[in-house]
């Protein structure tokens, strides 16, 4: 059985984290020193229009036109780095899922 993520192929929400609102330098630093390999162009994280006050929500985005496997791979990526990133505050709103799905690939190739 397969299940189809996202079947346009285009850009995807993956994930929303928040830091504290004072972080953006740390933030943007991250940003630019999160290189997923060959998928680099394929990932794109900007600040959210809605944020709760003191915080900064960022959204994140994959283009799922790399393939569904390596856009699953790159989101459980980008999860684990900002896990270990330690950002002030730091909080993954939404998108622990891409860890799960990412390790049930991975099981299913073996």
């Amino acid at each position: 059985m397969s299940v189809v993520m996202n079947p346009a192929n285009g850009w995807q929400q993956v994930l929303v984290f928040e830091a504290d609102s004072d972080a953006t330098a740390r933030v943007d630093a991250f940003v630019a020193g999160f290189r997923p390999g060959d998928d680099h162009g394929a990932c794109r994280i900007q600040p959210s229009l809605k944020s709760p006050h003191g915080y900064q929500w960022y959204e994140a985005y994959v283009d799922f036109g790399i393939g569904e496997r390596r856009a699953i791979h790159l989101a459980s990526t980008l999860v684990d780095a900002l896990e270990r990133a330690e950002l002030p505050s730091y909080r993954l709103v939404a998108g622990k899922e891409w860890l799960d799905l990412a390790a049930s690939q991975r099981s299913l190739e073996v």
